[in-house]
Parts: C-alpha cells; sequence; structure tokens
C-alpha cells in the first residue's frame, strides 16, 4: 500500500454514546453520485454501519442525486460496488429495495412536491420570484459594503394576492423558507452543545428550486424523516447546517434525529482531502491489490470512537469488522 498519513481530531475517543435499544436504530449514507468514493466517504459508510450492525439496526444506502447537473454516469454503481468490496453491507437501498424506498431521491420528486405544500400552507415558506439578475447585484453590493453576501428576504412579505397574480401569469419561482433570527442549539454526539445564528450568515435559503427540483437541505430532512432515520453520523462540514435542519423539522412538527457530526480525515499537512487525488479513490487500493479489511482498519486506525483509542501502547492489529463494532464507542 501506497503510505498515506491521515490525521484527523481525536475527539471522538473522548466520547461514550448512550447505549440505544436493539432494532430501533436506523442509519443512512447517502452519497452524491458526482464522482467516485473516497476514503472520506468511505470513512462515513464505516462508522454509519458499524454502529447499526452494533445494535442490530439498519443502514440504509440513499443515493442524492437531485442535482441533475453534476450527475457523473456510472457513479452510482460504481458506489454501491466499492462498498460491497469494502464489506459494508446495505440494508435498504437502489440496489436491493426496502420498505422505505424510492432510494434514489429523483424518484421521490413526488414526496418533496406534497411535503414543500405543507410548509406554504402553514407559513413556514413562500414562493420567491428574485431573478438571478438581482441576486447577483444583492451579491456585489454586498461585497462593495464588505458585508456578508446573502438574500434580503424581500419576497418573504409579498401578499398573497401578489404572489397568485404572479404565479398565475407564469413568473418563475423558486420556494424559500423562512429561517429563525434567534439562536438555535442541539447536542452534537460527539463535540457537545452546539449553538448558532444561522440568519448571521445567510437569508432564506432556497428549499425547492425554480426547475421544481429540491435543494440538499429539504430533501434531506424529508428523507431522513420519511426513511424513519434514527441517527445521522456524518462529516462535521455539515454541522453548520444542522440547525437549518432542525427549524425544518419544527416547521413540520416532526421529532428530528440524534446528530453526531465526524472530525474530518486530513492529508498530513492538514489539507482537506480531495477528489483530485488519485490515491484516495477507493478503486485506487482495490486496484492496488490492497484487501477490503486493511483499508478498513486503515481508516479506523485514523482515530476516533474505537476502545483501541483509549489504551496505550496496544500492539497494532487488524480487527474483524464484527471486532469493530463491539469496541466502538458509540
Amino acid at each position: 500500500m501506497k503510505k498515506i498519513i491521515l490525521v484527523s481530531r481525536n475527539i471522538c475517543s473522548n466520547i461514550t454514546f448512550s447505549r440505544y435499544k436493539s432494532d430501533s436504530v436506523r442509519v443512512r449514507f447517502a452519497p452524491s453520485p458526482t464522482g467516485y468514493l473516497h476514503l472520506g466517504g468511505l470513512r462515513t459508510a464505516l462508522y454509519n454501519f458499524l454502529f447499526a450492525k452494533k445494535y442490530n439496526g439498519k443502514f440504509i444506502l440513499r443515493i442524492e442525486d437531485t442535482d441533475q447537473t453534476r450527475i457523473v454516469k456510472g457513479a452510482t454503481d460504481q458506489i454501491i460496488k466499492d462498498l460491497e468490496w469494502a464489506g459494508i453491507e446495505v440494508d435498504e437501498g437502489p440496489s436491493m429495495g426496502g420498505s422505505h424506498g424510492p432510494y434514489r431521491q429523483a424518484q421521490r420528486l413526488e414526496i418533496y412536491r406534497n411535503q414543500v405544500e405543507v410548509l406554504l400552507k402553514n407559513g413556514s415558506a413562500y414562493h420567491c420570484f428574485c431573478t438571478d439578475k438581482r441576486l447577483q447585484l444583492l451579491r456585489k453590493e454586498a461585497v462593495r459594503a464588505q458585508e456578508i453576501p446573502k438574500y434580503d428576504n424581500k419576497c418573504r412579505h409579498l401578499s398573497s394576492e401578489d404572489v397568485m397574480t404572479r404565479l398565475k401569469r407564469g413568473d418563475p419561482s423558486c420556494i424559500r423558507f423562512k429561517i429563525s433570527d434567534q439562536e438555535e442549539s442541539f447536542d452534537d454526539l460527539v463535540y457537545g452543545q452546539i449553538s448558532y445564528n444561522i440568519s448571521l450568515n445567510e437569508g432564506d435559503p432556497v428549499i425547492v428550486k425554480s426547475d421544481g427540483y429540491p435543494t440538499y437541505h429539504f430533501a434531506n430532512i424529508v428523507d431522513d424523516h420519511f426513511m424513519n432515520v434514527s441517527h445521522v453520523l456524518r462529516g462535521v462540514e455539515w454541522q453548520i447546517s444542522t440547525t437549518k435542519h432542525l427549524l425544518l423539522y419544527r416547521a413540520f412538527n416532526w421529532n428530528p434525529p440524534k446528530f453526531a457530526h465526524l472530525p474530518l480525515l486530513m492529508n498530513a499537512d492538514g489539507t482537506k482531502l480531495s477528489k483530485r487525488q488519485g490515491d484516495v479513490k477507493i478503486s485506487y487500493y482495490r486496484e492496488n491489490g490492497i484487501f477490503p479489511l486493511a483499508l478498513l482498519n486503515f481508516i479506523v486506525h485514523s482515530g476516533g470512537g474505537f476502545s483501541k483509542d483509549l489504551q496505550r501502547h496496544v500492539k497494532p492489529k487488524c480487527y474483524t469488522v464484527n471486532e469493530l463494532a463491539e469496541q466502538n464507542k458509540y
């Protein structure tokens, strides 16, 4: 194996997660088919898989393909093959089905249309008719004034009569969600209490684009709800979005899952892993004769959440999947 040194903030090893009732755990790995599976994605999938395995739960594979402009042909099939090669067993997903499908977001558009109507009717969302030109001018003006570029929520204040008139004459529109200007907090199962006021850095976000496709944030929470996801284990880069997701859950009057954000895998020089690096592709290891179990151990040895991380002077060992599932500290 080509030597790659990966480092991650070893926060997980200091956290002991609550114990959960068997059969109640449902987790998901939700990649976008915009390229190949790399080490960071495999690590997220692995942690979710081990968490489900330890508590006799379900591991779901969901393909988030609503951004049709960025889809890479064949990427979904390759992601599935890479997970299979790595020994990560999917309980529900696009290749084997399940009772909570479809498992490709592009096949769930009717669900999103129905749910956005709920938010429009309860006043949590609204049609926005602002043109790209206006939004670009807002951004330029903010940059000129050395302010954070963000939407000014102009269309939030349109009357219902004005909205109906514009819709009837066919004016293009997207749908935005009304965010709160209050600080929101949640308990991150890895990082502890997190508080953030999302309105400081952005205006009301788009949840359904003018082409009818949902944005990531909207489709993500709708799918997690209807797939009965109990725990969301994902990279820490999504932590700042969690308060936005919690606001959406509240607008629907749904109970949110528990959230745990995983520290990033990084290169030895402190830079973030990039898909442009050929040696972070899962196919790179497969094609170079690396055993799947060796790769999984390589990932977990980079730190975070396992009994071995709490023990000093432990002789390196290649653990089986069952051993990793039993010793992880989740």
